[in-house]
């Protein structure tokens, strides 16, 4: 006959904690999406003057943001002075890579308002994807698309999962919030004990 053991009831402590590191980890993604941003520009620069070896192809901006590769290509089809191009479009990378790292970094501290306008400012990234996609597809063809759509659907994800964490947090706390913790119970049983030797104390003399 097999000996069935009851699964121990996870504390307050327990939950919370794993909510929060959950919920962090989840934030934190968007630090990541910056740094792959600037990364993306690197890679882009290096894939265009080495292995395509080709000056005259369009500049594959395929890891950027919505917002930075939508940019490039119209800066791009201005045709404009190749020096004064890459300063333009060092600036917005960097602004936008510093951007999201400061956003990804308050968030991660459990900061309400700095989580919104995270999920806001990447709604409107997609919205310049999908512009960006409409108006340069034949410039980038499926392949520009596919790493697109690929890495924002994975950067998406993670930012429900942020959301959701988030609120779990507060679910947590709100479920619990009349339960004492361990410590109290034990400063109250402290309590408890110090009065009731008071009082046989008083009996005694």
């Amino acid at each position: 006959m097999g000996i069935f053991r009851r699964k121990k009831e996870a504390s307050y402590v327990d939950l919370h904690n794993n909510a929060v590191i959950k919920y962090r980890r989840a934030a934190r993604t968007f630090i990541w999406a910056g740094v792959v941003n600037f990364v993306g520009l690197i890679i882009g620069v290096v894939q265009h003057y080495t292995i395509e070896a080709n000056a005259e192809q369009p500049i594959p901006f395929y890891f950027c943001f919505g917002l930075n590769d939508f940019l490039f290509s119209w800066f791009e089809s201005f045709n404009m002075h190749i020096a004064l191009f890459w300063v333009i479009v060092s600036v917005i990378a960097l602004a936008t890579t510093a951007g999201a790292v400061l956003l990804g970094v308050y968030a991660a501290m459990g900061k309400k308002k700095i989580l919104i306008s995270m999920i806001a400012a990447y709604g409107v990234d997609w919205l310049f994807l999908i512009l960006k996609s409409t108006l340069f597809f034949a410039r980038d063809g499926l392949l520009g698309l596919f790493i697109n759509l690929g890495i924002h659907m994975i950067i998406s994800f993670f930012l429900v999962v942020a959301v959701y964490q988030f609120y779990n947090v507060i679910n947590i706390e709100k479920r619990f919030k009349d339960i004492p913790t361990v410590a109290e119970v034990k400063a109250r049983q402290e309590q408890e004990k110090l009065e009731s030797e008071e009082k046989e104390n008083e009996h005694k003399s």
